[in-house]
């Protein structure tokens, strides 16, 4: 009797004890999560100043020096809780150059490029129920075709 409650007291402990792995892993996965979703967060607010940067200027050629910089990036191994960041107020927006043109709108996608499944079934349907298109008439071929006039008899 006391060897079995021995056994259970210890398959209790070893329940609480994977209730904790448990739960300290799923902590983990919430902050990894996190994590990732502000990390994207900033990969997209990147990607839009570099597509804003790139209507307004012309294009250049990346200088190489700039791209082993960001490769070279450290990566962080733990994050600790970020404390709260306020945002700053936006900078006042400094008086442009009256000569600087205004960048050209992209040219639209023509409407053409993709059709909808109507009309995809339509142009099928009236594709099935045209008749078959005319072929050429075909030419007779014999199996022994009559020798030309003007060619000599075949020799034994």
């Amino acid at each position: 009797m006391k060897r079995l409650k021995a056994a259970a007291a210890k398959a209790a402990a070893r329940a609480a004890d994977a209730k904790d792995k448990v739960r300290s892993a799923k902590a983990e996965l919430k902050q990894a999560r996190k994590l990732l979703k502000t990390e994207k967060k900033a990969a997209k607010q990147a990607r839009k100043k570099v597509d804003a940067a790139a209507a307004v200027t012309p294009i250049r050629a990346v200088k190489p020096a700039a791209v082993t910089k960001t490769a070279a990036a450290p990566k962080r191994v733990a994050v600790a809780k970020p404390a709260r960041v306020r945002k700053r107020a936006p900078a006042p927006k400094s008086a442009r150059r009256a000569s600087r043109r205004a960048p050209k709108p992209r040219a639209a996608k023509s409407p053409e490029t993709m059709r909808t499944a109507a009309q995809v079934a339509k142009t099928v349907i009236e594709r099935l129920h045209r008749p078959p298109p005319a072929l050429p008439p075909t030419p007779l071929i014999t199996a022994d075709p009559a020798p030309p006039a003007n060619d000599a008899p075949p020799r034994a």
